[in-house]
């Protein structure tokens, strides 16, 4: 490797990685490519069931948050991991062969606003067969979906939602905007409509089209034990629900960009810049302007909540009438007249996505207009929410029993507010949002805290954690026992970042400008290791899952010896007994060659003797040897 290399940082996306590791990277580029060329895709079963495709579910799926959450079943991650590579793979295409989904868990959690919002959770074995389909799934949507929604899909979030907005208002100058509230979306998307729309993307496979409708008729199981059947809605907390939603919500997306953005016309084209070797609209919509009676507008989507963008009342009436005739009609969506709402941005805020968006004046332009841009503030209800959760932790922190717990539960608050700040600190006016916070903390601090000894100053100066230290220069931060509580109100706002042009996880191009393939090992040699997992009795999915990781992590090379790595001379080692602990984590694993295997097992001298002078390890060689053997309870050499 060389030294210019080195020096470039890496970039990784996770799930791009997982994808290299099981060889299906290419499989995806090409479902894209043929999706962008409109091409019907009639035969996805033989994909969504291959060996590859079902061990990169389970590797996308075991960390994922709520994997330890349990069905009716009461399966977890936790019990499959446990089961053979081959036995996994039996059993999901089994359950493909003659798919039955089980029973789907209702459970309710509160809303922010008080309210409870129900979530469905299907089985684990539904899981993970709805995480095969939504691999495959996903790059033949994506090659379809509107460049404007930005809720549930990859390389977009809703910082790029609030900066297209705010783009909007800055620079296209849209002062109306049309909001319509959708009635409970998850639970009103019709399935016979749903069903149309995703054969309309070309997915035409009808064996899987067949268990999309199993899925969407999944019997529920309501908390007090009675049983539902479905006729309608894609259960929140399901794998495939987002992006089902996301195909529900397209064909909306596209009408509202045909009507001004992407409108084609024979006589006005985009102009071509021979500079940049790119089209520019703004010919095209000038001439618009002067030569149609068009109405200009913009639609944002994130899920469920979008804003239409439009420069007059007059239009914004017609846009709000239009929009919501055609969701009630054409997709059976029903309306909450009271949430729906025009809004004059220069008079009024609009919220979206925990933020207040407003235009407000900024001096004049060129020509001697007046400027208006947009602030946007934290939310009334969010700011509420957000002092409420910080209070709610305090108490927390005042109750702990011990010193231990005290600084775990200050870990957490400290969190919490990172958490918050890395949401929100995109918004204009966070720090006036959130100052008030914080005086209202600095006093129930200084009164829960004074069993605490809270004091200003401290006499650590290095704290580890980086996401800590920015805080160590503000005078707000206080200190118990030499830890930071951090403080809410110590934030500078940053500018949302439009999402990046050409960015795509399924295309070579796109993939650069977010990732990095990785180098350290050939692709041959990943694929060695994948067509020969570890076959004996006490061999899991999750141990040859995480064989493959390691030995990208150690760039195929040994973790004693740091020489390569001869694959039918590989082990892979448990630092505590798998007797003893049948841990097979990533942290308890680690690749060797086999004699050194053998060497940090063997216990007679004789024995030790002969694999030392086989292998010759120097002392920082010997230092390594020594750990493993101590931690498999022999002793050092």
């Amino acid at each position: 490797m060389s030294e210019n290399f080195k020096k470039i940082p890496r970039m990784k996306n996770t799930r791009l990685r997982h994808a290299e590791y099981y060889g299906m990277t290419e499989t995806f580029d090409a479902l894209y490519a043929k999706s962008k060329e409109n091409q019907p895709f009639k035969n996805l079963m033989h994909i969504i069931t291959s060996e590859d495709n079902i061990l990169l579910a389970y590797r996308n799926i075991k960390r994922n948050n709520g994997s330890a959450t349990a069905g009716v079943d009461d399966v977890t991650i936790y019990d499959i991991e446990k089961l053979s590579t081959a036995k996994f793979i039996a059993t999901v295409k089994k359950r493909f062969r003659q798919y039955h989904p089980r029973h789907v868990k209702r459970v309710e959690i509160p809303k922010p606003n008080g309210k409870m919002r129900p979530l469905g959770i299907p089985s684990m074995w539904d899981r993970i067969a709805q995480q095969c389909i939504l691999q495959v799934l996903e790059p033949i949507c994506e090659a379809k979906f509107y460049k404007y929604s930005f809720g549930f899909r990859p390389t977009k979030s809703a910082e790029n939602a609030i900066s297209t907005a705010a783009s909007r208002i800055n620079n296209n100058r849209m002062q109306y905007v049309v909001d319509i509230d959708i009635k409970g979306f998850f639970d009103e998307v019709k399935h016979t409509k749903l069903m149309r729309q995703i054969w309309t993307t070309g997915i035409q496979d009808k064996q899987l089209l067949v268990i999309l409708r199993k899925m969407l008729k999944a019997p529920v199981v309501l908390p007090n034990g009675d049983i539902t059947y479905p006729t309608k809605g894609t259960p929140q907390g399901g794998i495939l629900s987002p992006l089902l939603a996301n195909i529900n919500l397209n064909e909306f997306d596209w009408w509202i960009a045909n009507q001004w953005e992407s409108k084609k016309c024979r006589s006005i084209n985009n102009h071509y810049i021979k500079s940049t070797g790119l089209y520019s609209h703004q010919y095209r919509y000038k001439q618009l302007r002067k030569t149609s009676s068009l109405k200009e507008m913009y639609v944002v989507r994130y899920a469920d909540d979008f804003k239409i963008f439009t420069t007059s009342r007059a239009n914004a009436k017609k846009i709000f009438i239009a929009s919501k005739m055609w969701l009630e009609e054409r997709l059976g969506l029903p309306i909450s007249e009271e949430k729906s709402q025009i809004t004059n941005l220069k008079k009024k805020s609009s919220e979206f996505l925990g933020f207040d968006l407003k235009m407000e004046r900024k001096g004049y332009d060129r020509v001697g207009n007046k400027k208006f841009v947009c602030h946007s503030h934290i939310t009334e209800k969010a700011r509420k929410r957000i002092k409420e959760q910080l209070k709610s932790q305090i108490k927390v922190i005042q109750r702990a029993p011990n010193g231990q717990e005290l600084m775990k539960q200050l870990q957490i608050y400290n969190s919490m507010v990172i958490g918050i700040h890395n949401y929100y600190q995109i918004a204009t006016q966070v720090n006036a949002s959130l100052m008030p916070i914080q005086y209202q903390l600095t006093v129930v601090e200084r009164h829960r805290f004074k069993h605490l000894s809270l004091k200003k100053r401290s006499k650590v100066h290095h704290i580890k954690d980086k996401g800590i230290q920015p805080y160590l220069r503000s005078k707000m931060t206080r200190y118990i026992n030499d830890y930071p509580i951090i403080p809410i109100g110590f934030i500078k706002t940053r500018n949302a970042l439009m999402p990046k042009n050409g960015v795509c996880k399924f295309t070579t191009e796109g993939r650069a400008l977010i990732h990095q393939k990785q180098r350290s090992v050939p692709e041959w040699q990943l694929q060695w290791l994948r067509e020969h997992p570890i076959s004996s009795d006490r061999a899991t999915i999750e141990l040859n899952d995480n064989r493959i990781s390691l030995f990208v992590a150690q760039n195929g090379k040994c973790a004693v010896m740091g020489e390569e790595l001869i694959l039918t001379e590989m082990d892979c080692h448990h630092k505590t007994l798998w007797h003893k602990t049948k841990d097979d984590r990533y942290s308890n694993l680690v690749l060797l060659s086999r004699d050194v295997h053998k060497l940090i097992h063997v216990t007679t001298k004789e024995t030790i003797q002969k694999y030392v002078e086989m292998i010759k390890p120097n002392a920082e060689q010997r230092h390594k040897l020594n750990q493993l053997r101590t931690m498999v309870g022999n002793e050092a050499i």
